[in-house]
């Protein structure tokens, strides 16, 4: 750990010798891509077998699907599902006692008092912000909790919330070191409490409601995606700073699915329910809580979920790794993601998409918007990378608008072809997602869906809101940057992957 720690904050040094003046955004002029038909492509049996095989999930038909672009649209939804809803089941990877944390904590609180069953799971390590949190949490331990809970946490469960806090700190020490360690980072890049890489966390985010509707049915809604619960997220798309911590909206993507689907996504909720808490659900309880629904519009999706901790990594790279190899020469790749630092699974089909020809883009952080500093340097490591097999890529980072809500970066999605699947999830293309966290995706095939994502990723490409990386400038990098982007490139997947060999390495290639 002190090892570690040294580490990073000696990077932010390496990161000073080479800063360079903030970047003007981009005005994007270049011709749109020709459109390639590939619709028929998709529906490939062959192509769908290999998907089933290789994620081990099940395509399923007849969903609705719908974007939710930023908190603007998020939040709300999920308070319009929650309001009448008779279950409801939240995962976040972060809960901060903010603004958005007080406002989310009093609706859950009031819909289990007035009867509806709450279940809250929220990552506990991810969920601290440093010693105050701490502190606040050991006041409230008792015989059950020896390591406490964060005060709304509390209130919550008093509510009548059904609470599971997975990832745990489990000693004292440990928990008073894990919140030094998170501040010490905080310090070392001014003030920002969210930088964390360490082994293992749940990164996934579900929102889950089960509605009764007039007919007498009980229709299930699922929202998944980036956003985890706290006022940078809620706030994404607003001019709304929150008053205590100061803290701006980022640019994030959620997907609202109803339909067959959400049974697979309530199925692997209650799988963790179960895991969390070592203990198996009533007879019984499955059904109830996971009625099995019937169709809802003309959605095809894929639900595919990483849980390294169980020995299931590589799924969600093994999806964008076929998906991209079934991309026609010259068709679209769309990538955004906050971190863009992928291993050979992901970067052989996209230097192959390159060198044939393939339309790619990706939108990802610059230095300035990211929230951990030090991934910067590997995204522009794998950018010169392709840059050098095919100069004409759109290759972009993010700029800062904090008055319009989008100081980061924080969506992770794809599209892939002139009408194929669309990605929508919590996983980042990192060695973290990777190797150790819990991570879920959805892949939709739907006209109107892909329409509306094409038409988010063009807004995104606009109105100064990105910096096109330039190849020349790329290639005329001193050799302290380069030093420090292949340091922290090798740093990023040869510690994560637990000291295995990660891209660089001569590994890492396998399916």
């Amino acid at each position: 750990m002190h090892s570690l720690r040294a580490l990073l904050l000696l990077l932010p040094l390496l990161t000073n010798l080479s800063a360079c003046a903030p970047r003007a955004p981009s005005s994007i002029t270049e011709a749109a891509p020709p459109v390639i038909e590939d619709c028929a492509l998709w529906d490939n049996p062959r192509l769908t077998r290999r998907l089933d095989l290789l994620t081990s999930s099940v395509e399923r038909e007849g969903n609705r699907a719908e974007l939710l672009i930023d908190g603007v649209s998020a939040f709300p939804r999920r308070y319009e599902n929650s309001a009448d809803a008779e279950l409801i089941l939240v995962k976040t990877f972060i809960f901060y006692e903010d603004e958005a944390g007080h406002a989310i904590a009093k609706l859950l609180s009031e819909r289990a008092q007035a009867g509806a069953e709450v279940w809250f799971q929220y990552d506990q390590k991810g969920s601290i912000r440093g010693p105050e949190d701490v502190q606040n949490m050991l006041t409230l331990a008792d015989d059950e909790r020896l390591l406490g809970e964060l005060p709304l946490v509390r209130k919550m469960r008093k509510a009548g919330v059904h609470i599971i806090a997975s990832n745990p700190v489990r000693r004292a020490k440990g928990i008073a070191r894990w919140g030094e360690f998170v501040d010490s980072w905080s310090e070392a890049r001014g003030g920002d409490p969210k930088v964390r890489i360490l082994p293992r966390f749940d990164h996934e985010k579900y929102w889950i409601t089960l509605n009764p509707l007039p007919d007498g049915d009980r229709e299930l809604r699922v929202i998944l995606g980036g956003l985890n619960i706290a006022s940078e997220y809620a706030y994404g798309g607003t001019p709304q700073r929150d008053a205590g911590t100061g803290r701006r909206g980022w640019r994030d993507t959620d997907i609202e699915l109803r339909g067959p689907v959400t049974n697979d996504v309530v199925s692997r909720y209650l799988d963790l329910i179960e895991i969390h808490t070592s203990e198996r659900l009533a007879p019984g309880e499955r059904g109830r809580l996971n009625p099995t629904q019937g169709v809802k519009g003309d959605a095809k999706a894929r639900f595919v979920w990483n849980h390294p901790i169980l020995g299931n990594k590589r799924r969600i790279e093994r999806l964008y790794n076929e998906l991209i190899d079934a991309t026609p020469d010259g068709a679209p790749i769309k990538i955004g993601t906050a971190y863009f630092a992928p291993g050979r699974r992901i970067t052989r089909p996209l230097y192959r998409a390159a060198r044939d020809g393939g339309a790619l883009t990706v939108i990802t952080n610059s230095t300035e918007s990211v929230d951990m500093w030090f991934v910067t340097s590997a995204s522009r490591h794998e950018f010169r990378r392709l840059s050098r097999i095919n100069p004409d890529l759109g290759l972009y980072e993010w700029l800062p608008q904090p008055e319009q809500g989008w100081f980061t970066y924080h969506s992770k999605q794809a599209a892939f072809g002139s009408c194929g699947p669309v990605i929508v999830g919590s996983a980042n293309l990192d060695a973290q997602s990777s190797e150790h966290n819990s991570e879920s995706v959805v892949a939709v095939r739907d006209a109107q869906l892909r329409a509306d994502f094409d038409q988010m990723f063009a807004a995104d490409l606009r109105d100064g809101r990105v910096a096109r990386v330039d190849p020349a400038e790329l290639g005329h990098v001193g050799p302290i940057e380069r030093i420090k982007e292949l340091t922290i490139y090798t740093f990023m997947w040869y510690w994560l992957d637990g000291g295995a060999r990660g891209p660089g390495f001569g590994g890492g290639g396998r399916l």
